[in-house]
């Protein structure tokens, strides 16, 4: 165990906030890429729910992407101090603008805007293997229904017999043979 961290308020606000718009990453993951605990984080938002002031932040602006964009343009050339200035007046943190940059350039990306109905070297394979899959279902269906027909012939047909090839047969009884087994 380490030397136990302090983190400043501003610090664990904007964790909390982070953890609030995280979308489809779960607390972990974003716990990870922030380098901090899961339980501190939980305790975070715990008491983050139990103070008035912080309660507001529950009811944070939904931005669209098209806002999302234009703020991330705006926000390009500013410097710091007016970009603090811009951030305090429309609501904002640094680090929601920041991953709104990156998110974006993700988007951007080659490997992003590669068409979802794309033929892949893999497709072949994968159509091979299902045919492949649907041949032995079709076999292991039939295989079981011959054995439960087998099953039911002995039960109700008679008794399995060899013959003079050895082949199991089902064999009818007759009334001799009743009589011979009594």
């Amino acid at each position: 165990m380490g030397p136990r961290q302090s983190f400043s308020v501003d610090f664990r606000s904007a964790i909390v906030t982070k953890i609030l718009n995280r979308g489809e990453q779960t607390i972990e993951e974003v716990c990870a890429r922030e380098g901090i605990g899961h339980s501190t984080a939980y305790k975070w938002l715990r008491n983050h729910a139990n103070v008035g002031v912080m309660k507001k932040n529950h009811k944070l602006k939904k931005w669209t992407a098209e806002q999302k964009l234009n703020s991330i343009i705006e926000t390009a050339a500013m410097n710091e101090s007016d970009l603090g200035e811009y951030l305090r007046r429309v609501g904002l943190h640094s680090h929601q603008l920041s991953e709104w940059r990156e998110d974006t350039l993700k988007g951007l990306s080659p490997i992003a805007r590669k068409h979802p109905f794309q033929k892949d070297d893999r497709d072949g394979k994968i159509k091979e293997l299902e045919r492949e899959l649907l041949r032995k279902d079709r076999a292991l269906a039939e295989a079981s229904a011959l054995l439960i027909l087998q099953k039911k012939s002995t039960l109700f047909g008679g008794t399995k017999t060899r013959t003079k090839n050895d082949s199991w047969r089902p064999r009818r009884y007759s009334a001799t043979c009743r009589r011979n087994r009594s």
